[in-house]
C-alpha cells in the first residue's frame, strides 16, 4: 500500500516539476505614445501646422506610436473611421484600413510613423483610428484614438 501512495506522489511531484518548467505565455505587444493629429515632422523640421487630434481634408494626417513586442511583430493595422458623420453633398465619410508588414516594422520594437493622405472630399466631423499590434505568437493589442477633421482656416498676414 505504501508502495502505490509513494508512486502516486512521485508521479505528482514529477508532473509539477514539468508543467512548472514550460515556457511562459509571451507577452502581448504594447502600445505607448499613440498620437494622431496633423502632419508632423521630425525634430530637424518644425512643423507649425501641427496640431494633435486634428486633422484637414487634402492634407496628410500624422499617426505615431511606439511599440514594444515580446515577440516579433507580424502586422500593424490602422483603421479610420466614424461612427457619427452624415456626409453633405460631394462629401465621403472617410474610411480607410491600412496594414503594414514593411520590413522596418517587422521587429521587437518598432517606432510607427506614417503620414496619411485625407481625402479633400473627406466629411468633416469625429473620427475614430484604431491601431492593432499582432506579433508572431497570434497575440495583438488594440488602442484607440479619435480625432477631428476640420476646414482648415487660412489666416491672412
Amino acid at each position: 500500500m505504501k508502495t502505490n501512495y509513494s508512486k502516486i506522489v512521485l508521479a505528482l511531484l514529477v508532473t509539477i516539476f514539468i508543467f512548472s518548467c514550460s515556457e511562459e505565455d509571451i507577452l502581448p505587444p504594447e502600445i505607448s505614445n499613440f498620437e494622431v493629429g496633423g502632419t508632423h515632422h521630425d525634430e530637424d523640421h518644425e512643423d507649425e501646422d501641427h496640431e494633435e487630434g486634428v486633422g484637414h481634408p487634402g492634407e496628410e494626417l500624422h499617426i505615431g506610436a511606439e511599440i514594444i513586442a515580446y515577440s516579433k511583430i507580424t502586422s500593424i493595422t490602422i483603421d479610420i473611421h466614424s461612427d457619427e458623420i452624415t456626409p453633405a453633398s460631394g462629401e465621403v465619410v472617410w474610411e480607410d484600413e491600412l496594414v503594414y508588414t514593411d520590413q522596418k516594422y517587422l521587429v521587437l520594437n518598432a517606432e510607427l510613423h506614417e503620414d496619411i493622405m485625407v481625402p479633400a472630399n473627406a466629411a468633416l466631423g469625429e473620427y475614430h483610428v484604431i491601431l492593432t499590434v499582432t506579433d508572431e505568437e497570434g497575440n495583438s493589442t488594440t488602442e484607440e484614438e479619435h480625432f477631428d477633421l476640420r476646414k482648415k482656416i487660412m489666416m491672412n498676414n
